[in-house]
């Protein structure tokens, strides 16, 4: 046997399942259901006590001909990669309390399971670099986000008379939309914004000439992997230790500070990019998500557990799973001048019992609009009317999403328009986490 397949034999086949299952469950290994059969493949190995090779892998897994040339086409081994990754991000943010932790040893194919106890707690990755990157984004990131709380701690110093008048505005919102249950208690209000990652493009002379965002490159690490694998062109991409927000985000933090959340004290309320998103920031937070449906990252599954909008073959298109219609946005498409673009709203509980609101546009034009739907109080009154008419009221309020459909000519919105609202239920969440 293997040395490595040793690892296990602590760990019983019905036991190893179900910790694959919590793991697909959580939704670290994406929207294709590839990563899942390759992690349940290696899994069946394992416990089988066999060390399957690439070529195996490449045929039963992923479908390819008996001829398929490994040297050629190095497909297992970006996915390979890619599911090491992913496997890490589990048991950092999600699977902190697993008796065991799952791995695949580089240059291997193997799944290993070790005891958690037996893993070393030092800070470093298994690069042997420290786990923190120390990105220049983060301190940009810092400055930009402490210029907004400043400006909040000024505005929530105003006089007392102000201040009684925002209060009474805020409290408008408190029965007609998702913010109900944020009033309702002292827990602090977490913002998280939409981020991406960055990349530049050098010239013959090593100036960079342009920076990229690819969606399939989400950090340095897989930047780094990809120029290792020799994939054509990467030569040119250099890191710039950089991601960035796009302009409608920094409109829809201002618009739910200053508005829907007016009122409430300052220091309840922190914001946080999603790439430095963890689980313990779902378990001790009211959430609020700002940014498009591309810039969900780790909260995807969240977002659409339980939901009855599916994204579509790209993030700038969405399926109704009941009626199989399809919203696609318009916007940015070259040489069109009118547009339209699509805003989701969806808000739930969490586990822990603290509220989720999660307000996301395809792109900023549908941002742009949605932020200002959910601040207007006959909006709400309308979702909510909807809501009521077949619904349980108190769970209606608490779970439900809602779609809006913008129309604009030439950058500019005209309107925008409710075009579906539907409950959802709370326990599709418990569920992503292990719930019953």
């Amino acid at each position: 046997m293997v040395p490595e397949l040793e690892k296990m034999n602590n760990i019983q086949s019905e036991e190893l399942q179900a910790l694959i299952q919590r793991i697909i469950n959580s939704g670290v290994l994406g929207r294709s259901r590839t990563y899942g059969e390759i992690l349940t493949y290696l899994a069946d190995c394992a416990v089988n006590g066999n060390s399957p090779k690439e070529i195996a892998i490449a045929i039963d897994v992923l479908g390819r001909d008996v001829d398929f040339d490994v040297g050629k086409d190095s497909i297992v081994r970006v996915h390979i990669y890619h599911l090491r990754n992913k496997l890490k991000t589990y048991f950092d943010k999600f699977g902190k309390q697993e008796k065991y932790r799952l791995d695949i040893p580089k240059g291997q194919y193997i799944l290993t399971a070790i005891l958690a106890t037996e893993i070393p707690t030092d800070s470093l990755s298994i690069t042997g670099k420290p786990l923190k990157r120390e990105a220049v984004t983060q301190w940009l990131a810092g400055i930009a986000i402490f210029l907004l709380l400043l400006n909040l701690g000024f505005q929530f110093t105003q006089d007392e008379s102000d201040a009684e008048t925002y209060t009474v505005a805020s409290s408008s919102y408190i029965e007609l939309g998702p913010w109900k249950e944020m009033f309702d208690d002292e827990a602090p209000i977490l913002i998280l914004v939409g981020d991406y990652y960055i990349f530049g493009e050098l010239n013959d002379r090593g100036d960079v000439i342009r920076m990229i965002r690819e969606f399939d490159v989400n950090s340095p690490e897989e930047l780094v992997f990809l120029q290792e694998m020799g994939v054509e062109g990467t030569e040119k991409y250099f890191d710039l230790n950089l991601n960035y927000i796009p302009s409608s985000t920094a409109y829809a933090v201002t618009q739910i500070t200053q508005i829907l959340l007016k009122g409430v004290d300052s220091e309840r309320i922190n914001i946080k990019m999603t790439s430095e998103y963890t689980t313990a920031d779902l378990a001790n937070n009211h959430i609020v998500y700002l940014g498009y449906l591309s810039g969900l990252n780790e909260l995807y599954n969240l977002m659409f557990a339980g939901s009855g909008l599916a994204i579509g073959s790209t993030y700038d298109e969405l399926s109704n799973l009941n009626t199989g219609e399809y919203y696609v946005s318009s916007s940015g498409l070259s040489g069109a001048d009118s547009y339209k673009d699509y805003g989701m709203l969806a808000t739930f509980p969490s586990p822990n019992g603290y509220q989720v609101t999660m307000i996301a546009g395809m792109r900023d034009e549908s941002l742009n609009s949605i932020v200002q739907q959910v601040a207007n109080k006959a909006v709400l009154t309308e979702i909510k009317t909807s809501l009521d008419l077949d619904q349980d009221s108190s769970v209606a309020e608490s779970s439900f999403e809602a779609l809006f459909e913008v129309n604009g000519f030439d950058n500019t919105n005209f309107n925008s328009e409710l075009i579906y609202t539907q409950s959802r239920d709370p326990a599709a969440v418990e569920r992503l986490f292990g719930g019953n």
